[in-house]
């Protein structure tokens, strides 16, 4: 009778081991290296690298200034050239004394780059660039690329947090059971079901039974146990810390990927969407044209050629000064050089032409 005790009660162990094996198998390790998970990652953080190296070192639509002491008309298609756009206004143009030009509709002057760019969104400290007509797509991919990314990262680290606690919570039910076994002498009547309850073989509770066994389990899995929860943070500290790092960025960088979403169905900018420009006033926008459109102009519209020179080497002569004509002394003409990009060299020319005047 003890032989036959000690066999059945032996293949309970048994059993009870290769379960826990077979649930430890299907924990947080094939989750972290599971197929979907480990290609989003991938896809997502390289399509996050391309899309803010393009961000940042593309032209965001710089307009070049004019090195000249002498204000330049207004444009051509401007009111006072016979033209239909009026100077100043939030759609008109404005003429900026930093820049010496007259800059277009929706166009700013950056102060951290110091230039004016056309259809200026905003200056992001983390791009590195300003953001404006020339590469606001690729900043929305790469706004939707983080986001992407920092949601697979914290939902990796929550599925393998709440795996640790289920495989916690496993143990301490094989401990149970294993506990309760011995204490009542029925070693046939539980079975193993469904890979996470405990229960009775014939599926039914007995009602004579004063212990009330068959409640022990579901107890457990209906109640959360917060020391197993506390000992598996306490040794997950790079998951939480990957977790909660992930959730912040999550967040924040979804909540500002959806305000570029709502800016671009409105055919607005941060800019013009801070100012107010179209919410006060009664300005009407004449950007937006309908959700459709105004998506498609901004994902699959060509992106305007640069308005900067692609060769800067290029110098031209300035004539700087002649003769003398109070006096009939003929000098000869100082010539001097200016690159093609306006403006680098604003303070050799003010130097050199201090000079001049201070010889005369």
């Amino acid at each position: 009778q003890n032989d036959d005790d000690h066999g059945d009660g032996g293949e309970f162990n048994d059993n009870l081991h290769h379960n826990r094996t077979q649930y430890h198998n299907t924990t947080q390790y094939q989750w972290t290296t599971h197929s979907l998970t480990i290609y989003t990652s991938i896809l997502t953080s390289i399509l996050a690298l391309y899309s803010l190296w393009k961000c940042a070192t593309t032209d965001p639509g710089i307009l070049p200034p004019i090195s000249s002491p002498i204000r330049p008309p207004p444009p051509s298609d401007s009111i006072p050239a016979g033209g239909t756009i009026p100077l100043g206004g939030p759609l008109g143009y404005r003429y900026c004394t930093t820049c010496n030009i007259h800059r277009p509709p929706r166009s700013k002057h950056c102060n951290s780059c110091n230039c004016c760019v056309s259809k200026f969104d905003h200056h992001c400290p983390w791009v590195g660039n300003c953001i404006g007509e020339r590469n606001h797509r690729m900043f929305f991919v790469f706004l939707v690329s983080v986001s992407l990314l920092t949601v697979v990262i914290t939902a990796s680290c929550v599925r393998v947090l709440s795996e640790c606690y289920l495989e916690g919570v496993r143990e301490q039910q094989e401990e149970e059971v294993m506990h309760h076994q011995k204490n009542n002498g029925n070693e046939d009547g539980l079975e193993y079901y469904d890979d996470t309850t405990w229960m009775w073989s014939n599926g039914t509770s007995n009602n004579n039974d004063n212990n009330n066994n068959s409640t022990l389990p579901q107890s457990l899995l209906h109640q959360f146990h917060y020391h197993i929860a506390l000992r598996i943070l306490s040794k997950q500290p790079i998951e939480v810390a990957f977790g909660l790092f992930g959730l912040l960025c999550a967040w924040s960088i979804t909540s500002l990927t959806c305000f570029h979403a709502l800016i671009i169905t409105l055919g607005q900018t941060t800019n013009e969407r801070v100012r107010g420009v179209y919410q006060y006033g009664g300005v009407t926008n004449p950007a937006d044209r309908g959700c459709w459109r105004n998506w498609m102009e901004m994902m699959w519209r060509k992106v305007p050629e640069s308005r900067l020179p692609k060769d800067f080497s290029d110098v031209v002569d300035l004539n700087a000064g002649g003769g003398c004509g109070d006096c009939g002394e003929v000098k000869t003409p100082i010539v001097l050089e200016e690159s093609v990009w306006p403006g680098w060299q604003e303070s050799r020319l003010a130097s050199q032409s201090s000079k001049v005047k201070s010889k005369k």
